[in-house]
């Protein structure tokens, strides 16, 4: 049999066509992979966008304060070089977050607000309530800073934001429904075999692919839309669809029903007329 559809009708007949799953599932070749990368390619586009928009709000808003606050800061062969009064405060909503002093009179963190100090040779940085990673910085010979510099920084890294987060949410995004095709993959095999269906491995993969479609668009509209639907549900409704283009193909289309023979037509008693013609 040849295949009625091809992968330009999935994005729109997976969300009603039995046709579609059932063609799918017994005329088409491989997994669809191919398929599930090129739409996750389209539908990556909006979270990727909307993404974006946050992290520039928030490079925009409380970390243009703190960067605003960062004084001229040298380092050569090792020693930091700040000409400011010292210990020298970074504050965030009246809390200090950063201190710089390299009189030495300071050298570990006792503020649970501050998440940075900077001494005359080390960088200790928090990561956690009693956790801190301290730098050495007896290897850096030459370093400069300060907030112009770290505006131009913020300033790549907006630039950047989009491509780096585009391409880190498409790979994320893909590992995920590969594994959740895998995985109806399975109760798509048990559920073929409970029905006696003749569907393959490879059958039911490609209606998974088929059945994860509405799920992918439906996550990429209402994204697009600022809105937050759980994975529960988008998981539901794939399995759903699943279950319907496995049942289909295990059913035979309209115009592939075999005729029934009629035993009571070859048991019938011949007529007069039967006779006559046979005469």
């Amino acid at each position: 049999m040849y295949k009625k559809y091809n992968m330009l009708h999935l994005p729109v007949m997976s969300f009603f066509s039995k046709r579609l799953y059932r063609d799918v599932g017994r005329n088409w070749k491989g997994a669809n992979m191919t398929y599930v990368f090129l739409l996750l390619a389209i539908c990556c586009v909006a979270p990727t966008l909307s993404l974006r928009k946050d992290m520039i709000q928030t490079l925009d808003g409380n970390h243009m304060k703190l960067i605003n606050q960062l004084p001229d800061i040298r380092i050569k062969n090792g020693l930091v070089e700040v000409e400011q009064e010292q210990p020298y405060y970074i504050m965030n909503n009246g809390s200090p977050v950063a201190i710089i002093d390299t009189s030495g009179s300071m050298n570990y963190i006792d503020d649970a607000n501050v998440m940075a100090l900077l001494t005359e040779n080390q960088l200790i940085i928090r990561r956690g309530a009693n956790q801190f990673n301290t730098l050495d910085l007896g290897q850096v010979s030459e370093f400069h800073l300060n907030k112009e510099i770290a505006t131009q920084w913020i300033q790549m890294t907006k630039q950047s934001i989009a491509p780096l987060s585009y391409g880190i949410f498409l790979l994320l995004s893909y590992i995920f429904v590969v594994m959740l095709m895998l995985l109806a993959a399975v109760i798509g095999l048990i559920v073929s075999a409970m029905i006696h269906s003749s569907l393959k491995f490879a059958g039911v993969m490609r209606i998974s692919a088929a059945a994860v479609s509405p799920s992918i668009i439906l996550i990429a509209v209402s994204i697009a839309m600022g809105q937050s639907i759980p994975a529960p549900v988008y998981i539901a409704v794939t399995m759903i669809y699943l279950l319907v283009g496995i049942i289909v193909c295990a059913k035979s289309a309209p115009d592939e029903e075999v005729p029934k023979l009629k035993l009571s037509g070859l048991l019938e008693e011949d007529t007069p007329q039967r006779r006559s013609h046979a005469a």
